[in-house]
């Protein structure tokens, strides 16, 4: 069986289901009707809409990773006479170096790809 053959069987083995021509449920209490979503034009190319970069965002990445860092470094390779204060130190500089290079990253990502959407229109 060719390769056409054999999607012509699956959609006819699986036909789509009927399109429905009551009125949305909007229409039906008396309400506005919904507006479709319109969605921006590379989410309709199929890739994800572009999103501007957030310090918090980033502090949030910082955050996370500083949690794990701690947890390792506490019970995994806790040296003999280093105190705690010293990993949270480290963590704490850890935080806000990750934190300004994350930013800086999707920043920098960001404007590319504005610049590459308006060299495409």
């Amino acid at each position: 069986m060719s390769k056409k053959e054999t999607r012509r069987a699956a959609r006819q083995a699986f036909p789509k289901a009927p399109v429905s021509t009551r009125p949305s449920r909007s229409r039906v209490y008396g309400g506005k009707p919904s507006r479709p979503t319109q969605k921006t034009r590379s989410a309709q190319a199929g890739r994800p809409a572009l999103r501007p970069p957030k310090l918090k965002r980033a502090a949030i990445q910082g955050a996370i990773l500083v949690a794990l860092y701690l947890i390792i470094v506490r019970f995994v390779w806790k040296q003999p006479g280093t105190s705690t204060v010293a990993y949270v130190i480290l963590a704490v500089v850890g935080f806000v170096g990750y934190t300004a290079i994350a930013y800086g990253i999707d920043k920098f990502t960001y404007q590319r790809r504005l610049r590459k959407l308006k060299g495409s229109k």
